[in-house]
C-alpha cells in the first residue's frame, strides 16, 4: 500500500509516517523546501525518538520518496496510484494544495476502473472539520461533470490528531535532518461516518461514529491547555513547557481553564462523562510535565493570532462557556496572555503588538477574535489586558 502526505514537517514525520510505516505503507512527503525533498530522495529514511516518562526508544521509517510541492505532474501522478492521502500543512496552507490535489482526484476518476478509484482524503489539521474544510477549497478546482463521482467514491472523513512533536535537538539533526523527537501517546480517530467504502483497518487509528465530541474535547481541553501553558509560561520567563506547569502559580491558572472547558463539554456532549473528562485533562497535564520532551515555549505559543482566532481553542471554549450560563475567568486570562504574547521572531506576535498600539485593543479582538466590543467576554479581557499594562 502506497500513502501520499502534504507536509514533510515534524508533524508529518513524526506522527503522520511514523504510524503508516508501522502499517508497512510506503510513503511520498509533498513539501514546498526543495532542499528536503532532495535530501529525502536521497537518504530514504529517518529515525523517530520516542519519548516516555521511562526514558527513550529509536524506532525507523524506511520506504520514503518526496515530491516538490511546485511539480503538479509528479503529485497528480502520486495522487492517481496511493492509497490514502493525509495533509500536515496547516489550516492557512490547505488553499495552496487543493488545486493539484484536485487535478489528481479528477484524474484518479478518469483513469481507473470504477471499483478501484476509492481513497481516504484526511486533513489532519488542528481545526474543527478539518477535512470538510479541505474538501471545501477542492470543490472550485472540480468540472461540474466530476463532482458527482468524487462526492460518491472518495471519502473526506474529519479527524482528530494528537501527538506533542517538540523541535529535535540540533545532535539529533546533526546525523539525520529528518530526524524527530515525539511523546509515546498519541491519537488519530476518523469520523466513520463519512467513509464511502469499509476502511482498511490501520494499527494506531480508530475510527468513531461522534467524532464531533472526540474533536471538541482534544482541541478544547489539550489544544486550549497547550496554548495557555506556553504563553503564561512566556510571560513567566520559562524555556519549556514542563518547566512552566511546574510553576505552582501558572499549574492553578490552567487548572481553572481546564475546570472551566471540563464543565462545558460535558454539557455540550452527554457522551462524555465529567469523571472521564477530569480524568482526559488530568492526563494532559501530566504530558506536558515530561521533562524528555524539553518541548519549547516559543514553539507551543507561536503564531497567537491564529489561535485566538473566533473558531479556536482560547476563543471558541470561552464563548461557549458562556452560553453555558458561567463566566470564563480563567479562559478570558489565557486569551489576555496571548494578546500579550511580544516574541520577537515570530511574525505573527509583532503583527499583533503592532495591531493593538495603532488599532486598540477593541478593534484587535473584534478583528481578530470576533468579538464585539459590548460582549462580556470582551469586557473580561479589555479589563485584565488593562490593569496588567498598568
Amino acid at each position: 500500500m502506497k500513502a501520499l502526505i502534504f507536509g514533510a514537517g515534524n508533524i508529518g514525520r513524526g506522527f503522520l509516517g511514523a504510524v503508516l510505516s508501522k502499517n508497512g505503507l510506503e510513503i511520498t512527503f509533498v513539501d514546498i523546501d526543495e532542499q528536503r525533498i532532495i535530501d529525502i530522495n536521497r537518504i530514504g529514511e529517518y529515525p523517530i525518538f520516542v519519548v516516555s516518562g521511562e526514558g527513550t526508544r529509536e524506532e525507523n521509517v524506511h520506504h520514503l520518496r518526496g515530491i516538490h510541492f511546485y511539480d503538479t505532474k509528479s503529485i497528480v501522478s502520486a495522487v492517481k496510484e496511493t492509497d490514502i492521502i493525509l495533509t500536515a500543512v496547516g489550516k492557512n496552507a490547505l488553499s495552496a494544495l487543493a488545486p493539484s490535489l484536485a487535478q489528481g482526484l479528477v484524474q484518479r476518476v478518469k483513469t481507473r476502473p470504477r471499483s478501484e478509484v476509492h481513497v481516504v482524503v484526511i486533513a489532519c489539521e488542528n481545526v474543527q472539520d478539518n477535512t470538510t474544510y479541505l474538501k471545501s477549497l477542492l470543490h472550485p478546482h472540480i468540472p461540474d461533470e466530476y463532482q458527482n463521482q468524487i462526492n460518491d467514491l472518495i471519502s473526506f472523513p474529519n479527524c482528530v490528531v494528537d501527538r506533542i512533536v517538540p523541535n529535535s535537538a540540533p545532535a539529533i539533526l546533526s546525523k539525520n535532518p529528518f530526524a524527530v523527537t515525539v511523546e509515546d501517546y498519541f491519537q488519530f480517530v476518523i469520523d466513520e461516518t463519512a467513509l464511502r467504502f469499509p476502511f482498511v483497518p490501520l494499527i494506531g487509528v480508530q475510527t468513531s461514529p461522534n467524532l464531533s465530541a472526540t474533536l471538541e474535547q482534544k482541541l478544547f481541553t489539550l489544544n486550549m491547555a497547550h496554548a495557555v501553558a506556553g504563553y503564561f509560561g512566556y510571560i513567566r520567563g520559562y524555556q519549556f513547557i514542563h518547566e512552566a506547569v511546574q510553576d505552582k502559580e501558572i499549574l492553578d491558572l490552567l487548572d481553572g481553564a481546564l475546570e472551566e472547558v471540563g464543565l462545558t463539554i460535558v454539557w455540550r456532549h452527554k457522551s462524555i462523562a465529567l469523571l472521564a473528562q477530569k480524568e482526559y485533562a488530568q492526563k494532559i497535564v501530566k504530558r506536558f510535565m515530561n521533562p524528555h520532551l524539553r518541548d519549547e515555549i516559543t514553539r507551543v505559543a507561536r503564531e497567537p493570532k491564529r489561535k485566538l482566532g473566533a473558531d479556536d481553542r482560547l476563543v471558541k471554549p470561552a464563548l461557549l462557556t458562556w452560553e453555558h450560563g458561567r463566566i470564563p475567568s480563567f479562559l478570558a486570562s489565557g486569551i489576555v496572555a496571548a494578546l500579550r504574547y511580544d516574541y520577537r521572531e515570530d511574525i505573527q506576535a509583532q503583527a499583533l503588538v503592532r495591531e493593538i498600539r495603532e488599532k486598540g485593543l477593541e478593534r484587535v479582538l473584534r478583528d481578530v477574535s470576533g468579538l464585539p466590543e459590548t460582549h462580556e467576554i470582551g469586557r473580561l479581557v479589555r479589563a485584565d489586558f488593562l490593569l496588567r499594562s498598568l
